[in-house]
């Protein structure tokens, strides 16, 4: 097992992580793309019941180059998953493709906002959660866990703000850079970015017990409390 990390695939099934333009991310990239199934598998789901055109559109359209193409390879299955995929094949789950900030007017994809921050070569993962805001509406907090070794400063946080303005644009800057030392997540290493999202709003994070490491959490409450005037 890797921590934090699920696959490679298991015998039938062959991951690949696709760009939003369709090419395809080679493992060890680095880069956070869209993660798909190339073929069908045993057990995979046959329809939508009463809506097979709905089936088709939200899992095997995206991609496909070919409407009327009858070869499988035409068509890989989009799981709605973001994901970054390591040189040993091993799979990143990153979030939901469809989860959307909406900041002025502007959506901005917190997949697009966390694979920025990801340039960075300090960074081991990073979260995105949406913040209320008077008159934007809603802004990014970005959430930071370090690589081993490197340490916390101010620094860090601004220079990994800079990657997310130089490969994104000044309107997805985040609100905070909260640099922890590692994110809240369920036992199978999925990042709860519902728990983030409640401390960053100043919300009840609700019943945390369940996690591989509830401890993290009062941790990073702490953290965001101290900073605030």
């Amino acid at each position: 097992m890797k921590p934090g990390s699920a696959g490679p695939g298991m015998p039938g099934i062959h991951p690949v992580v696709y760009d939003e333009d369709g090419n395809e991310i080679p493992a060890g990239a680095g880069k956070a793309g869209n993660i798909c199934i190339r073929n069908p598998w045993p057990g995979m789901f046959q329809t939508i019941w009463g809506d097979r055109n709905r089936f088709v559109s939200t899992y095997f359209e995206k991609y496909n180059k070919d409407p009327k193409s009858k070869r499988w390879q035409d068509w890989p299955y989009l799981s709605g998953d973001a994901a970054v995929m390591a040189e040993d094949g091993y799979v990143r789950i990153l979030g939901r493709i469809d989860d959307v900030i909406n900041v002025s007017g502007h959506r901005l994809g917190t997949k697009e906002i966390e694979s920025a921050a990801m340039t960075h070569p300090d960074v081991a993962e990073a979260a995105v959660v949406p913040v209320k805001h008077d008159v934007k509406g809603k802004e990014p907090d970005l959430y930071v866990a370090l690589k081993p070794g490197r340490k916390p400063s101010p620094e860090i946080a601004k220079a990994i703000s800079a990657c997310i303005v130089k490969e994104i644009g000044a309107i997805a800057r985040p609100r905070k850079v909260w640099l922890v030392s590692d994110m809240p997540k369920t036992r199978s290493g999925k990042i709860m970015r519902r728990v983030l999202g409640a401390i960053s709003n100043g919300t009840d994070v609700g019943d945390v017990m369940t996690l591989a490491n509830p401890e993290i959490v009062e941790e990073i409450q702490k953290l965001v409390a101290a900073a605030k005037p």
